[in-house]
Formats: structure tokens, C-alpha cells, sequence
């Protein structure tokens, strides 16, 4: 019964691990702005590529 429930909480802990791991990769892989808390809410461009920062700067 006790080697039950020790699998049971050791699974779940490192499901969790793993799904937390995963969606971190998904976030940097988007690049910087993707994991930015801010990202909703940010003014300046630092984020873009330089070809989009030269669009912005033209217009």
C-alpha cells in the first residue's frame, strides 16, 4: 500500500516537472518577448528583428 502511494506522488511530482519543462521550451523558442512578462503591455521594439525595426522607424 505505502510503495503505491509513493509511486502515485512521485509520478504526479514529476509530471508535473515535465509539463512545466515542456512549456518552458515551447516559451524560448518563441524568442525573448514570447517569455516577457510585459509583452502585452510593452512600448518599445527591442524585440524585433532588425528588418522589422527599420519598418517601424521608416513609417
Amino acid at each position: 500500500m505505502t510503495l503505491l502511494v509513493n509511486i502515485l506522488i512521485g509520478s504526479i511530482i514529476f509530471g508535473y516537472a515535465g509539463i512545466t519543462l515542456y512549456k518552458s521550451i515551447k516559451k524560448q523558442k518563441k524568442g525573448k518577448c514570447a517569455a516577457c512578462s510585459l509583452q502585452k503591455s510593452c512600448s518599445t521594439n527591442t524585440c524585433a528583428p532588425p528588418s522589422k525595426l527599420k519598418d517601424f522607424t521608416q513609417k
